[in-house]
């Protein structure tokens, strides 16, 4: 997960936590503040549909929704077939 880069898009793009976490609301994925802040510090996953969510509304490329979400995931899998 990498925090910086989601914080950093969600303030460029003029907004704060708490109304990203509105959005994900009104367009029908359930997350409360806690369950995005505990995504932000690795206590949890962000589940498949609120990533979707993320991307939706931040308007997140391809490469960014690895980079912030999966990137750490994808290079611990290629150190292991290594």
């Amino acid at each position: 997960m990498n925090k910086e880069k989601l914080l950093g898009i969600i303030k460029t793009k003029g907004l704060q936590v708490q109304d990203v976490i509105q959005l994900v609301n009104e367009n029908g994925t359930s997350m409360s503040a806690s369950y995005f802040y505990k995504g932000l510090r690795d206590e949890r996953p962000f589940k498949v549909d609120e990533i979707k969510a993320l991307a939706n509304i931040l308007n997140l490329s391809d490469e960014e929704i690895v980079d912030i979400f999966f990137k750490e995931i994808v290079s611990k899998k290629t150190l292991q077939v290594n």
